[in-house]
């Protein structure tokens, strides 16, 4: 199942929290008894960020984490590959374009469903890197039922 690891949770929160107020610094520990959060995960996740130079930590008495980037230009995939690694649907989706000699199953060469996954793969990855931190903030003041997208058949 496809899904947001806590980690990458916790670091889209820290991140749009931090693009919310620009001018302050927070410490680990504002920032998830903000949000009702593991202290330590938080704590770890903002030094990954830090050492990924997405935030800056700043000792003192004034200090905290800050962001560095502009949230208008952080895309929500870097933040998740910074944490995870590359985006992966299926061993298939590893290359930039599926080709038929890949050997990442026994079925590479005559599966039928391979360009169809890529293509998915393609589509999930488009989503997060079209996506920006400026966005979650935006976003975090409307109501959930405004957000989700409208499917209809």
């Amino acid at each position: 199942m496809l899904h947001i690891t806590k980690r990458v949770d916790y670091a889209l929160i820290a991140l749009t929290h931090l693009a919310l107020h620009r001018e302050e610094r927070f410490a680990a520990r504002e920032i998830a008894e903000t949000y009702h959060l593991s202290r330590p995960l938080m704590a770890n996740v903002l030094k990954e960020l830090s050492r990924g130079e997405l935030v800056r930590s700043v000792r003192g008495t004034k200090g905290g984490y800050e962001i560095v980037l502009d949230p208008k230009t952080l895309p929500v995939g870097r933040v998740v590959e910074l944490l995870e690694g590359p985006l992966q649907i299926a061993a298939c989706t590893a290359d930039e374009q599926p080709s038929e000699d890949d050997e990442c199953c026994s079925a590479a060469s005559v599966c039928p469903v391979k360009h169809s996954v890529f293509r998915i793969h393609a589509m999930i990855r488009d989503v997060l890197y079209g996506q920006t931190i400026a966005d979650l903030a935006r976003d975090g003041g409307r109501k959930r039922s405004s957000i989700l997208p409208v499917i209809e058949n």
